[in-house]
C-alpha cells in the first residue's frame, strides 16, 4: 500500500471520528463549541492512531523480493531431494 493511500485512510477515519463525536456530543446536550473541540481532538487521536498503525503494518517491505532463490527452469538441483523422507 503506498503512502498516499495510507494518508487517505487516516484522513477518512479522522473525519468519521470528528463527525461522530461532534454530532453525538451536540445531540447529547453539550454546546456546539464543546462538540467541535471534542470532535477535533477525536479526529486527531483516531486519525493519528490509524496513520501510525497503517504505516507500521500496511507498508510494503523494501526487501520483499526473494534474492537468494533461483527460479529459473534450468536449475540442476531442481527435484533433487523429492525421494528423501523426513
Amino acid at each position: 500500500m503506498n503512502p498516499i493511500t495510507i494518508k487517505k485512510l487516516a484522513l477518512a477515519f479522522g473525519l468519521l471520528a470528528f463527525g461522530i463525536l461532534a454530532i453525538g456530543s451536540v445531540l447529547m446536550g453539550s454546546r456546539i463549541i464543546t462538540g467541535v473541540i471534542r470532535g477535533g481532538l477525536g479526529a486527531l487521536i483516531f486519525g493519528g492512531l490509524i496513520l501510525g498503525f497503517a504505516n507500521l503494518f500496511l507498508q510494503e517491505d523494501e526487501d520483499a523480493s526473494t534474492q537468494d532463490m533461483n527460479t529459473s527452469d534450468d536449475d540442476p538441483d531442481k527435484g533433487n531431494q523429492l525421494d528423501q523422507t523426513a
